[in-house]
């Protein structure tokens, strides 16, 4: 049997409700406990199952074949399946026993594990939620060899009346007197996708006029939250970031577990308007890493200079992470977050640098000014350690061509990479393929060229040599050409935009998505609705059973950017596998960056890695993949690979599934990590 090597996070879900361990017991059913069933819901209290069920093998075990005695000393644990109630803070609690099967009580005895902390915990045989989340998580009591288990399922309601209504204004809205005349959501999106983790929408509405009362219900199979408050126009809400993330906890998968959202006001002679209604999901699971994105000159104070900034998605401003003292942009980030290539505004070609994100502030890298290299865009492969480079000819794109150079000193490796007229490059997270746009044709600069197609390229074993370069995506067929590809975290689909002015984000625009063979070829019409969306990139994991998907567009933000004909940071969730005919979803907004800003070229990266020691929260966070609770201080951090025959727990690094330690999991972009509900 492999050993686990590392815990990270909760105790794993075993999907049973009864678990026999060693002296023999065969695990049939005489050692299982049975469903006790239904946990209850809203309207049954604190709903109780039945009085307990078999567990493991205590002692005495004996096989209970040929006239044996059976297994008679098993864990039984009581009640089962509970269900408790919070409503604003008033928390419950439930007591539990433990006894063995021929009825000796060893509760005392016993060691408790619940799964869920954020939902609550148990001390002394009783269970205390937190009153901050709701879900069900599997309560385990364990003895020597033997341990029992059922589900514990909290609910919470919390109400907040920043309004000061009284009762019965508050019940008002629970007997509308009618449809609301105007009222109109304008953001979020119906069915938009949200990752964990996120800044909370700002809810935006129009049809409406001066300072009113309204009522904001959020429902979703484990929470009810509802907020009475007051506002003006523009109208706007903003919940509290807390219960914005207890919300999105209270989940258990995006389409299984809807959030349903009803936001209704007083009406002006008396009663309450019927809600206008949307459906959210939130994922589970959480995007990582930052975006690095350009903010162009001539904006945001009149700021002179263009400059890349850098903003996570639960940011709530941007950061400014290195100042070279004038206009930079078009750039990259190593996969391992450590190194970001730039170019510097100077002489043609523009000069390329690179930039070491691991100092505070970051500060010039292996290739600094003067080095020689020149161009604009550029991709690292899968080690970091090659930089697929553009060195643009100035106003003849069919001249541009690609370079493969060495990142610790950009030493020419490759000098041309896919042949002349190539720019936009990408490069796939496995290393395997290069892509690009080839076949430029037109004037003026690379992203002005008014032809060009999708191309790939196979990445020889030496990392440098590519052959097979051939084009997937003809110009033909759709308006504009394709323009700055992005592979999926699993390299298995590429994403790329169809702008209608060259690569520029002026004119109209739209996102598609095609296999990297060339089949499959989608429009993301769900995302791309507005037809002035741009330059997308994907984040460097999957999460919660999604790609994500950072673009620019030129869209109204609800109420707060209107006809101003903006590029702003937006990210939509991508289906994994993206299966349906368009498996995009409505996109959000990115809160944080600055809404005076022009936001372009956008590139997610992971954080700059942690070496063994710092402190993580995921083996995504660490240079080898392993974050291990630390025994001696009781605090997470990045620990050694395992050993052979070892096993890595949920978010630690994998290669294939057979690596994770828990069964349920599978290996999602290199770490263990179990596929959430749809």
């Amino acid at each position: 049997m492999r050993r686990r090597f590392a815990f990270l996070g909760f105790v794993s879900t075993l999907g049973v409700a009864m678990f026999a361990y060693g002296c023999g017991a065969t695990g049939g059913n005489s050692s299982s406990g049975g469903d006790g069933g239904d946990a209850g819901d809203w309207s049954s209290g604190n709903a109780q199952g039945g009085q307990g069920g078999d567990g493991g093998c205590l002692f005495n075990c004996g096989s209970g074949g040929n006239g044996g005695t059976p297994n008679v000393q098993q864990l039984i644990i009581a009640p089962l399946n509970p269900t408790l109630n919070v409503v604003d803070l008033n928390k419950p609690t439930q007591v539990f026993t433990v006894k063995t099967q021929d009825g000796q009580d060893v509760t005392n005895q016993v060691t408790w594990v619940y799964e869920r902390p954020d939902i609550g915990d148990i001390t002394s045989a009783t269970f205390v939620p937190t009153g901050n989340v709701g879900g069900t998580g599997v309560l385990t009591a364990k003895l020597n060899m033997a341990e029992a288990s059922t589900n514990v399922t909290v609910n919470v309601k919390k109400n907040i009346n920043t309004a000061g209504l009284d009762p019965a204004q508050m019940a008002a809205f629970d007997t509308p007197i009618g449809p609301d005349p105007g009222m109109q959501i304008v953001y979020p999106y119906h069915d938009t996708v949200f990752p964990l983790g996120v800044l909370a929408p700002e809810v935006q509405w129009n049809g409406v006029g001066g300072t009113e009362t309204y009522r904001l219900k959020i429902t979703e199979k484990h929470m009810e939250y509802v907020t009475y408050f007051q506002t003006g126009a523009p109208a706007r809400h903003l919940m509290n970031q807390a219960d914005w993330e207890s919300i999105g906890a209270s989940g258990t998968g995006a389409q299984s577990d809807p959030i349903m959202v009803q936001l209704s006001r007083l009406a002006p002679g008396g009663g309450a308007y019927a809600p206008t209604s949307q459906v959210w999901h939130v994922a589970q699971g959480r995007v990582r890493g930052a975006v690095y994105y350009w903010e162009l000159p001539g904006v945001c104070g009149g700021n002179s200079n263009g400059r890349i900034l850098k903003i996570k998605p639960d940011s709530a401003t941007p950061e400014e992470f290195f100042n070279p003292g004038g206009c930079w942009g078009c750039h990259t980030v190593s996969r391992d977050g450590k190194t970001m290539m730039a170019t510097l505004d100077g002489s043609l070609p523009f000069p390329q640098i690179t930039i070491d994100l691991t100092q505070a502030p970051a500060q010039y890298g292996a290739i600094p000014p003067g080095s020689g290299i020149g161009g604009t865009f550029s991709a690292f492969n899968h080690s970091s350690d090659k930089i697929l480079v553009s060195n643009d000819a100035a106003s003849n794109p069919s001249n541009s061509i690609l370079r493969i150079v060495n990142a610790a000193g950009g030493g020419v490796l490759n000098a041309n990479v896919m042949g002349n007229g190539c720019g936009e490059p990408a490069w796939s997270p496995d290393g395997n393929k290069v892509a690009a746009i080839c076949g430029l044709g037109g004037g003026g600069w690379v992203f002005d060229a008014s032809s060009g197609y999708l191309a790939t390229g196979d990445v020889a074993a030496d990392g440098i040599t590519v052959g097979n370069v051939h084009p997937i995506v003809q110009q033909a067929g759709s308006p504009g050409r394709p323009a700055y590809p992005s592979f999926t975290s699993d390299s298995q689909y590429i994403a790329f935009g169809r702008p209608t002015q060259g690569s520029r984000s002026t004119g109209n625009g739209d996102l598609w998505l095609v296999k990297n063979d060339g089949g499959e070829l989608k429009k993301l019409a769900i995302a791309s609705s507005d037809n002035k969306s741009f330059n997308p990139v994907f984040a460097p994991q999957r999460a919660g059973g999604y790609y994500w998907l950072v673009f620019v567009s030129r869209r109204d933000y609800g109420n707060t950017l209107v006809s101003t004909n903006r590029q702003q940071l937006w990210m939509t969730a991508i289906d994994d596998p993206p299966t349906a005919g368009d498996p995009s979803h409505p996109p959000f907004y990115m809160r944080g960056q600055e809404g005076c800003g022009l936001s372009e070229n956008a590139y997610m990266a992971q954080e700059p890695c942690k070496e063994q020691g710092q402190g993580c929260v995921t083996g995504a966070d660490c240079c080898g993949g392993q974050c291990v609770k630390d025994p001696a201080s009781g605090a997470y951090i990045c620990g050694e690979p395992p050993p052979p025959g070892s096993c890595s727990e949920t978010g630690n690094a994998c290669t294939t599934k057979a690596d994770c330690c828990n069964p349920v999991d599978e290996c999602i972009d290199g770490f263990c990590a179990q596929k959430p509900p749809k």
